[in-house]
C-alpha cells in the first residue's frame, strides 16, 4: 500500500481538472479556430452558422448529447441511464440507489455514414474528420433535422443539448480541443467531455507516493492506436504535475471484440481442431504471439473447443484461441508478463479498457488479475511486483459519465426530474445528392469516397435523420440491443 498516495494525488488531480477544462481549448485558441468553427460563430451566410445568442439560457432542461461512429455510443448512453456513483441530494461520491442521471433526457447521434473515424487518419485526411466532428457538435447544438436523407430541408424539430459527450476515442484524441474551443467561444455554457481525457484523469489517481505512474491500456485494433493513447497519457500526466517516471504498457486486444461479436475468423463454435481462416494470435515470439513458455500462466480453458489444437494431438505450436475468455486471458497475461520482463519497479495501478465492449467482461477480467496476483512459482509470487494491491480496471464510458455529472452539478445544469428518462436517437446517412457510384451495396459510402472528401467546402454529403433499424445491419442492432435500458427507451419508436 502507499500511505502518502492520497496527498500526492490531490495535487495531481487538481491540476488534471484544470487541464481538462482549459488546457486543450487554450492550445487550440493559440493556433486559431478551425475554419468551420469560425463560420459557425461569425459567418451568417454559411450553412454552419449558428446564432448562439438565441441559445437557451436555461440549460438544465435540455438533453445530454452523445455522438460516436459506432454502436458504442449506445453503450455510453447505457452508462448515463444506469450509473449510480453520486448522492443525488448532496452531489458527493457514493451510491444512493438512484441513477445519477435519472430523469435526464438523452440525445444520441450514431454517425454511421462517416464510420469508422480511424480511416480518415489512416488515409491522411484528418482535416475532413475534424470538420465532421464539428458538424456533429453543431447538429447536437441545433434544433433541426432531416426526416429523410432525400429531404432538401430540415423540417424536423428537436431540442439543443446542454453538454456534448464525445464517445469515440478517435474523435476525442483528434478534435476534442477543437470542439471545446468552439463551445468556449459560443457563449452558450455548453461543454464537451471525451472518453479518453476523462479516463486518463481517473487513472492518474494511481500516481504513487514518489510521483511515479504506471498504467496499462487494452485497446481495440480499430480504435485509437497505442502511440496515440500513450501520447495523451504522457501529456496529461506531465501537465498534471507528475514528477516521477511515467510508464504505459499497451496491449492491442486483437480478437476480443471480434469474438464477442461471433466473428468466425476468431471463434468458430463448430470447429474441433485448428483450422484455416483463423485470424487470432498464434504461437511465436513476436508481439501479439502466444508464448508457449507461458501456458501455465495463461490458464487457458481447454474444455470443449475453447482452445483448438492441430489434428492428431495437442501440439502447442499450432494452438488457436476459440473463446472470448481465452482471448481475455491471453491479452492480460501478455501485458502483465511484459511489465515483469521490463524490470519495472512501478506496479500497474490500473488498466484502461479503451473499447466500450470490453467492460462487459470486467468481472472475468477481475478474476484473471486476481489469479495473476496470487500466481506462485517456486514459492515466489511472480506478479506481485507488476500488479498494484489497489489495481482496478477503468471504463472510459463511466469516467465520461462521472465527469459530465460533476460538470453539470457544478454549473447547476442537472435536470433533477422525478420523471422517466427519454432517449432520442439519430443516425447519419449518405445524402441523396451524392453520386450513385459513391455507394456500396449496403447503401453507405465506398471507402474511396468516404475518405477522399475534401475539407473546406459546404457540400452536404451526409444527413442526420431519426434512427431506424433498417439503416443498420444485424450485428450493429445486436450491439445496441445488448444495452437493455437504452434499447427499452427507443424500442417502441423503432418498430
Amino acid at each position: 500500500m502507499y500511505p502518502r498516495r492520497i496527498k500526492y494525488q490531490a495535487a495531481v488531480l487538481a491540476a488534471a481538472a484544470v487541464l481538462l477544462s482549459v488546457s486543450c481549448g487554450d492550445r487550440n485558441r493559440a493556433g486559431g479556430l478551425l475554419p468551420i468553427a469560425q463560420k459557425a460563430l461569425a459567418d451568417s451566410s454559411s450553412i454552419y452558422y449558428g446564432d448562439f445568442s438565441e441559445y437557451p439560457q436555461e440549460l438544465s432542461d435540455l438533453p445530454v448529447g452523445i455522438f460516436d461512429c459506432s454502436p458504442d455510443g449506445f453503450t455510453v448512453a447505457e452508462r448515463f441511464l444506469t450509473v449510480d456513483n453520486f448522492d443525488n441530494i448532496t452531489g458527493r461520491p457514493g451510491s444512493d440507489g438512484i441513477a445519477d442521471f435519472g430523469g435526464e433526457h438523452l440525445q444520441i447521434l450514431f454517425d454511421r455514414a462517416n464510420s469508422p473515424y480511424g480511416g480518415f487518419i489512416d488515409t491522411g485526411n484528418p482535416a475532413f474528420l475534424k470538420e465532421q466532428l464539428i458538424r456533429n457538435t453543431l447538429f447536437l447544438m441545433g434544433d433541426r433535422y432531416y426526416n429523410l436523407a432525400v429531404d432538401e430541408y430540415q423540417s424536423g424539430y428537436k431540442d439543443p443539448v446542454k453538454i456534448v459527450i464525445v464517445a469515440s476515442p478517435v474523435a476525442d484524441y483528434y478534435a476534442l480541443s477543437d470542439m471545446q474551443a468552439l463551445l468556449g467561444r459560443s457563449g452558450t455554457g455548453v461543454k464537451a467531455v471525451g472518453v479518453i481525457e476523462s479516463s486518463i484523469k481517473e487513472a492518474l489517481k494511481g500516481v504513487d507516493e514518489e510521483g511515479n505512474f504506471c498504467v496499462g491500456v487494452l485497446y481495440s485494433p480499430e480504435g485509437v492506436t497505442s502511440r496515440e493513447y500513450e501520447t495523451a497519457i504522457r501529456r496529461m500526466a506531465s501537465e498534471s504535475g507528475v514528477t516521477g517516471r511515467i510508464q504505459v504498457f499497451n496491449q492491442e486486444g486483437l480478437g476480443i471484440e471480434e469474438a464477442l461479436a461471433g466473428n468466425p475468423a476468431y471463434v468458430d463454435t463448430s470447429a474441433r481442431v485448428s483450422r484455416s481462416g483463423y485470424a487470432g494470435p498464434v504461437t511465436g515470439i513476436s508481439y501479439n504471439n502466444i508464448d508457449a513458455s507461458l501456458f501455465d500462466r495463461y490458464g487457458f480453458d481447454t474444455r470443449g473447443n475453447a482452445l483448438l489444437f492441430p489434428a492428431g494431438g495437442r501440439n502447442i505450436s499450432g494452438v488457436q484461441l476459440n473463446s472470448v475468455e481465452n482471448y481475455v486471458r491471453y491479452h492480460l497475461v501478455s501485458m502483465v508478463e511484459r511489465h515483469r520482463r521490463s524490470g519495472s519497479r512501478i506496479p500497474i495501478s490500473s488498466i484502461i479498457l479503451a473499447d466500450c465492449g470490453y467492460d462487459r467482461l470486467r468481472g472475468f477480467m477481475d478474476q484473471v488479475m486476481v489469479e495473476l496476483y496470487n500466481y506462485r512459482r517456486g514459492g515466489i509470487y511472480l506478479y506481485r511486483g507488476s500488479i498494484s494491491p489497489d489495481f482496478r480496471f477503468i471504463d472510459p464510458a463511466e469516467c465520461a459519465v462521472n465527469e459530465a455529472y460533476r460538470i453539470l452539478r457544478e454549473d447547476g445544469n442537472l435536470a433533477l426530474r422525478g420523471t422517466k428518462s427519454t432517449l432520442t436517437p439519430f443516425i447519419t446517412l449518405p445524402s441523396s445528392s451524392v453520386p450513385a457510384d459513391s455507394l456500396d451495396a449496403s447503401g453507405f459510402f465506398r471507402e474511396s469516397f468516404l475518405y477522399g472528401r475534401v475539407s473546406g467546402t459546404e457540400d452536404i454529403t451526409t444527413k442526420a435523420v431519426p434512427f431506424a433499424p433498417r439503416y443498420i445491419d444485424a450485428a450493429e442492432l445486436r450491439e445496441i440491443e445488448y444495452n437493455h435500458e437504452t434499447f427499452t427507451l427507443i424500442r417502441n419508436a423503432l418498430y
